[in-house]
């Protein structure tokens, strides 16, 4: 089964509307789950039906929004939209006026951002789970 991400959807839309969509352009899905914010999750019986309601449908103006169909990934493994992720060395420049630091606590990996303004010394912590 493949999981699509269905995002930029409008505000009226449902479980039933999207699924008529679907059916409409002869993609069959098992499961839609629309979330409050805009978006869906569509599982897909096979990877070629997925991949047909990408071709067909991301772009496709819905009820006045340009849908985005894309397939869908775990939590954690990308950040839709950053294309940067943390540095996974142990201290590494991310931007200006940032540092990345990895660090182990409990036996557990854990990323730390630090933020500081003209002087590196007084750093201000930001946990990142990983």
């Amino acid at each position: 089964m493949s999981k699509l991400y269905v995002g930029n959807l409008p505000s009226d839309c449902n479980e039933s509307t999207l699924r008529q969509l679907f059916q409409e352009h002869s993609l069959a899905c098992t499961t839609i789950l629309v979330k409050r914010g805009g978006y869906a999750f569509v599982d897909c019986a096979d990877q070629s039906t997925a991949d047909r309601a990408i071709d067909k449908l991301n772009g496709y103006t819905y009820l006045g929004s340009s849908l985005v169909v894309e397939p869908s990934v775990a939590s954690g493994a990308k950040k839709r939209g950053s294309g940067t992720a943390l540095p996974e060395s142990p201290v590494d420049q991310v931007g200006n006026g940032w540092s990345a630091q990895r660090k182990q606590h409990n036996g557990r990996h854990a990323h730390y951002l630090y933020a500081f303004d003209k002087n590196p010394r007084k750093k201000q912590p930001f946990h990142v789970p990983k």
